[in-house]
């Protein structure tokens, strides 16, 4: 992308949703990647890895912006560096060390390590809601996504998939919420 945004622009368009939103997530996606090889060659952990670290942390200050956390301290890069870099140092972390720690019961958890292991079954969650979502096909994919990430209005969600009016997208989000969830009540997403 040749354009460039303003830190205010950004998180106009975040928090406007819709195409704005979209646009500027793919911009995010390109404009920080520089990032990427700043921190493997302090931490060292492989390219998938920090591939993958890479999308949680855009997927973290997407949350930030949206919920009010980011406040504006330090310009957006350099927040994002340091969720990019809190979120490798996390990826190194379980890659190598405590791989012989013993399970303990929930209860026996501190408040902040309660949180922690909430956070990571919603993520695993989350990634079983979107494989099942991928295997719905890409209509019923296309319209929860415009719909539940990207917060599209009906009547941009039937353009966008070539559908007659927005009440006939209005008819196809709901099919497709509801065989989200018969398929999701056949899988254990809480094992």
């Amino acid at each position: 992308m040749n354009q460039s945004f303003t830190d205010e622009e950004i998180l106009s368009h975040i928090k406007e949703g819709g195409k704005k939103f979209e646009n500027i997530s793919l911009y995010l996606f390109h404009e920080f990647k520089g990032f990427i090889s700043t921190i493997k060659a302090k931490l060292h952990l492989p390219q998938d890895k920090m591939e993958d670290a890479y999308a949680d942390a855009l997927v973290k200050l997407i949350r930030h912006v949206k919920n009010d956390q980011f406040r504006g301290d330090s310009k957006l890069s350099t927040y994002f560096y340091k969720i990019f870099y809190n979120t490798c140092v996390d990826v190194s972390r379980k890659t190598t060390s405590n791989k012989n720690m013993p399970t303990k019961e929930l209860m026996d958890y501190d408040a902040k390590e309660a949180d922690l292991l909430h956070l990571i079954d919603v993520k695993d969650e989350a990634r079983i809601v979107m494989d099942v979502i991928k295997a719905m096909g890409e209509a019923c994919k296309n319209i929860l996504i415009d719909w539940g990430y990207y917060g599209y209005p009906m009547d941009e969600i039937a353009v966008r998939n070539k559908l007659s009016s927005p009440e006939s997208a209005r008819s196809m989000k709901y099919k497709c919420l509801k065989k989200l969830k018969d398929m999701l009540s056949k899988q254990d997403i809480r094992k």
